[in-house]
Formats: C-alpha cells, structure tokens, sequence
C-alpha cells in the first residue's frame, strides 16, 4: 500500500527526461500506482499526472481503441511546447523578424496585428523567430523598437490611473436620448453625424468640418474659417442652403454632434423638418461611424500632403 506521507526530498525545477519518461511508461504498464512512481523518481503526483496527460495518445489493439502512455510521445510533445516558450525579451534572436516588422510599419503603414498575421499565414518565419503582436506592443511602449507610437495606424495606450466621472454642465441642445430608435438600424436616408478636425490647437487656424451619413456612408467635408462657434453654424448653414432647390426633408432630417464649444450655435439652424441633437458626454461610440471614418480620412490628408 502507498502513502502520501513520506520524507523524500523532491527533486524540483527540473523537466523530466526522456530515461525518466520510459521509467515511467514501463512503470504504468506494471500496474503501480502513481503514488509509487512519483516517489520513485523524486517528483510531486502532480508532475507525474501532468507527464501522463502529455503523452497519452489512443492506440489500436485487436481492434479496440486504447488509451495508451507513450514515452516517445510526451518527449515530442514536450520538445513541441518548448520552443515556443524562449524567452522572448531576447530581442537579438528575432533581429531579423524585428528589422522586417519596422519595415512594413514605416514603409507600408501596416498594424502589428497586420505584420504577424501575414508572417504567419505566409511562413516567412520560424516560430521561434517571431513573436505576437501583444509582445510587439509592450516592446514598442518600453522603447526596444526603432519605431514610435505615432508611427503606427492606431495605438492606444489606456491610463492605468482610475477614472472619476463627473456629470458635465454644458448642454447645448436635445439630447441623443430623444432621438427617434429608428435612426440607429440605419434604414432611412437623411440622417448625419457631425464633427471636426483640426490641424491644431489654435481657434482662428481653419477647420474641417465633417459629415457623415448614417445609411449610405456618404461622407462630406466643409472647410471652415475657424473653430468659432459662429464660423461652424455659418458654414453648416451654407451647406444646408445648397438643398434649398430640392427636398430638404430627404435629404438632411437629423443631424447629431458632440458637446463641443465649435457647435454651441448650431440648434439655431433646427426648423420643422430639421433636428439637431448631441450625443453624451465622453461617448464618441455614440457617434462611431464618423470617428472611424476620420482615421482614415486624416491619415489619407496627410499623405496627400507630404
């Protein structure tokens, strides 16, 4: 009978090898108990069910499947698993990997997520050559790469500290809450999200003004003096002028905006066939269609630019 109680010494933080994993299958086809082996070879039961569970594979015998210990199969298994668990902060062993990943950050404006995934589906590297795009990311905050944050299409890097919030003040209209539910299944023409992009910080610098259409994704893009309340409503006005020829009812019935300071002049512009509403503090996703379209928009800007 085996006990639980003994005081052998294990051996601890060391892999079994391949000696000790044929000791084992030969043990297992004996009969004995784990109990028996696991203190025989100086290793914890857990050591021992883990090994087992690694090397199990089903074998047919006079026609009958059978699960089966193999120590040829838990020493593969266990070189398998090895070698994708290298250090990876060894950045020199991946120079190559890293060298290729710059270059398609710089030269082709591609993602971490992007390089990985088609070094991967097209075999361009070992998988101890590479690593995941997370690893990427926390080697690009800690300053390893040769490339910066701003270099890459979108990267977010969350406060850790805890975020308070605090009901805002300001409301310069109807709030998004009174917006018809019909609006967010997109079905209906008419209905458009508003923003702006700045190239800085300055008020009097000119402006764009952005407009997005729920259901079509038609995008419009207004010049605009500056980010001066009064600027943004004429220049909003004049672009709904130029409806004034056709059925403005069917073209332009809603439009929502955020709560900033630029659109506190614009629920002047609201009449019987047009509605104004902005959406709430610090809910950009309220308005998601027009914020991502703006990545891109400003990304290609930009490019046209240099």
């Amino acid at each position: 009978m085996d006990y639980n109680n003994h005081n052998t010494t294990l051996r601890t933080n060391k892999h079994l090898n391949f000696e000790e994993r044929f000791y084992l299958e030969k043990r297992i086809v004996l009969g004995d108990s784990i109990t028996a082996i696991s203190r025989a070879l100086g290793r914890s039961r857990t050591t021992i069910y883990t090994e087992l569970k690694r090397g199990t594979v089903i074998q047919i015998r006079q026609g009958k499947s059978q699960l089966v210990y193999l120590a040829d199969s838990g020493q593969a298994t266990y070189e398998r698993q090895r070698v994708g668990s290298s250090n990876t902060m060894k950045v020199g062993a991946i120079e190559s990997f890293i060298n290729w990943i710059e270059s398609k950050v710089l030269d082709d404006h591609w993602s971490f997520d992007a390089t990985v995934g088609y070094a991967e589906h097209k075999d361009l590297f070992m998988r101890n050559e590479m690593v995941c795009a997370k690893t990427l990311y926390n080697y690009l905050h800690k300053g390893i790469l040769g490339i910066k944050a701003i270099d890459l299409p979108l990267v977010v890097r969350h406060s850790q500290r805890k975020s308070i919030s605090r009901k805002h003040k300001r409301e310069l209209g109807k709030s998004i809450e009174l917006r018809d539910s019909n609006i967010e299944t997109r079905e209906e023409f008419g209905h458009w999200e508003l923003d702006t992009v700045r190239g800085t910080k300055d008020k009097t610098d000119h402006v764009l003004i952005s407009l997005l259409e729920r259901k079509s994704r038609l995008y419009v893009a207004l010049r605009c003096p500056s980010a001066r309340a009064t600027d943004v409503k004429e220049t909003l006005h004049a672009w709904l002028n130029t409806f004034k020829d056709v059925n403005l009812a069917c073209l332009c019935k809603t439009i929502t905006a955020d709560n900033g300071l630029e659109f506190s002049e614009i629920s002047n512009l609201e009449n019987e066939i047009l509605s104004i509403y902005f959406a709430r503090h610090y809910s950009a996703w309220k308005r998601g269609s027009n914020e991502s379209i703006m990545v891109y928009f400003v990304d290609v800007y930009r490019k046209e630019c240099q």
